[in-house]
């Protein structure tokens, strides 16, 4: 009989807890898709989350720390979105008590994480986000989706897709490229006067996009770009149309760099994974481990997708607690 450890088992139930919160948000949820189409998916699966009971019911001030706010803050948006939270209500008047299970948490913490100071939305914007058209919500309406808002709400999403295949493509920056070309070549032969300002913006400009420059070297000729734009103010609208190309170029090597990252990364956690799986010494598997945290640690901005990428390797092979040992 396979016995686990406590941190085995809790690791586990994390693991149930996320898969029971996408069987119940992934694709049915307008609150999720935003989260999901951002990559914003770790501010939401906190430890706190995955660390709740499918079976209990929660306290507001429980609600609240779930949550990491205060319970005024709970009590104000469960009054403003009630019918999509749908707690347990107990009791009548001011004798009510609200007690909320795991899917009315989850939508807390959603709802949370989208309003509020320095937030992307109003309480009103986003009842507007939930209810569509809707005037008043009947008490029947528990989902946010099969409304008009939520198809508006998708397209938008599905043109930013189209848009993000254009920028990892380069055609986006293509066009920016021969636009601003053209525009820029229109312009200097109007001003063909200042020879001195053209040369240097196409010199300066040749370097930034070279492949022999560094990520380190184009950022500091844009830095240069902005000296010109101070030196001669006269052709401050060229050399900002220089500017603003080059910066969108070093955007695109930014991603390029990140992509590039991203995949040796995950090359390297497929290569481990396998090692551990094809060892049978538990010296071998503990120094696999040691490699696999000081990962974590040298790359803290993708820890949360290391994590998962080897959650999914794990549920490939079926084998539970496999993740937690890895981790312990």
């Amino acid at each position: 009989m396979e016995v686990f450890t406590k941190e085995e088992r809790e690791e586990v139930q994390r693991e149930e807890m996320r898969d029971l919160l996408l069987d119940a948000f992934d694709g049915q949820s307008v609150l999720f898709e935003i989260y999901k189409k951002r990559g914003w998916l770790e501010r939401i699966f906190t430890d706190k989350i995955l660390t709740m009971d499918k079976d209990s019911l929660y306290l507001t001030s429980q609600v609240a720390e779930i949550c990491e706010t205060q319970d005024y803050v709970i009590k104000n948006k469960r009054r403003e979105l009630l019918d999509y939270i749908n707690p347990t209500v107990m009791g009548d008047g001011n004798s009510k008590i609200y007690r909320h299970n795991y899917i009315s948490v989850f939508k807390l913490k959603m709802i949370h994480g989208l309003t509020g100071e320095g937030a992307e939305f109003t309480l009103p914007q986003l009842k507007e986000v939930i209810y569509g058209n809707l005037a008043k919500p009947s008490s029947e309406v528990k989902s946010d989706v099969g409304n008009d808002m939520l198809i508006k709400l998708m397209k938008k999403m599905d043109q930013f897709d189209t848009f993000h295949e254009m920028v990892k493509s380069g055609e986006f920056f293509d066009e920016i490229k021969k636009t601003a070309q053209e525009s820029v070549r229109s312009y200097l032969l109007e001003n063909s006067k200042d020879d001195e300002v053209k040369e240097q913006l196409i010199e300066t400009y040749e370097k930034i996009i070279s492949p022999t420059t560094t990520l380190q070297e184009k950022e500091l000729l844009v830095q240069e770009l902005s000296k010109l734009e101070l030196e001669y103010p006269g052709q401050a609208f060229t050399i900002n149309m220089y500017k603003n190309l080059s910066e969108e170029r070093i955007i695109r090597y930014r991603q390029e760099e990140r992509e590039i990252k991203v995949l040796k990364i995950k090359e390297e956690v497929n290569r481990l994974f396998e090692d551990y799986e094809n060892t049978e010494s538990e010296e071998e598997r503990g120094k696999i481990r040691e490699k696999l945290q000081e990962m974590m640690r040298s790359n803290m901005d993708l820890s949360f997708e290391i994590r998962l990428w080897f959650s999914t390797l794990g549920k490939e092979k079926k084998k539970k607690g496999f993740f937690s040992r890895l981790f312990s």
